[in-house]
């Protein structure tokens, strides 16, 4: 039986328009450096959460700026991060009602997130979703897919009570299986993959006649 749900965020729970945080890097960076960062900023962090194992305002600093060749400063992430708090977000309204049945079925709920907490958390409490959480393990605490992210996700629980679903199959789904974790795939787009491998729903809606 699967009494832990960890949740990834971005992509399943919430959808959000990080336009904001591109409006920022160009009110603070030269035409220049927004030629030079814009287009690769995305490809960089994804390449940040491959070599480092959690995020740290300082080393991501430092990575991007030698990555980008812009001066990044570690206050321009502060300021990224705080922006991001306040973006704005979708959460479609089977989420809630998934939600409500979990915590209806006495099941507990956590985030698993490759960001900062401080950002992730407060679009939480924007959503109002955060009240069905009991915790939120954040990218400043471990990054996926390492171990160490899923294990700590899993709290106390055997980590075959617990059950990872989140919308990157790299991150949220092979990363946990190589672990002994299972997961779902949340595919709302179908896009393709090895369902004799992967357990694929497109639509939370799955989730109420799964579990």
């Amino acid at each position: 039986m699967k009494r832990r749900f960890i949740f990834d965020l971005d992509g399943t729970l919430l959808h959000g328009d990080f336009s904001k945080e591109r409006e920022y890097f160009r009110s603070v960076l030269s035409t220049e450096e927004q030629e030079l960062f814009l287009p690769k900023y995305f490809d960089v962090l994804m390449e940040y959460e491959n070599i480092f194992d959690r995020y740290d305002v300082e080393k991501l600093s430092d990575f991007l700026s030698k990555k980008t060749r812009t001066n990044i400063t570690p206050n321009m992430i502060n300021e990224w991060i705080t922006i991001n708090c306040n973006i704005n977000d979708i959460l479609l309204p089977e989420t809630i009602d998934m939600l409500e049945y979990l915590k209806s079925r006495k099941k507990s709920l956590v985030i698993l997130t490759n960001w900062f907490r401080k950002g992730q958390e407060t679009r939480l409490y924007n959503a109002d979703i955060r009240k069905y959480f009991d915790e939120i393990y954040a990218g400043d605490f471990y990054i996926k897919p390492t171990k160490e992210s899923y294990l700590n996700a899993c709290g106390d629980y055997d980590k075959n009570e617990c059950i990872v679903i989140g919308d990157n199959l790299q991150k949220d789904v092979y990363g946990p299986n190589k672990y002994g974790i299972d997961s779902i795939y949340y595919n709302p787009n179908n896009k393709e993959c090895d369902k004799t491998m992967v357990l694929s729903i497109d639509s939370f809606e799955r989730i109420k006649e799964m579990f």
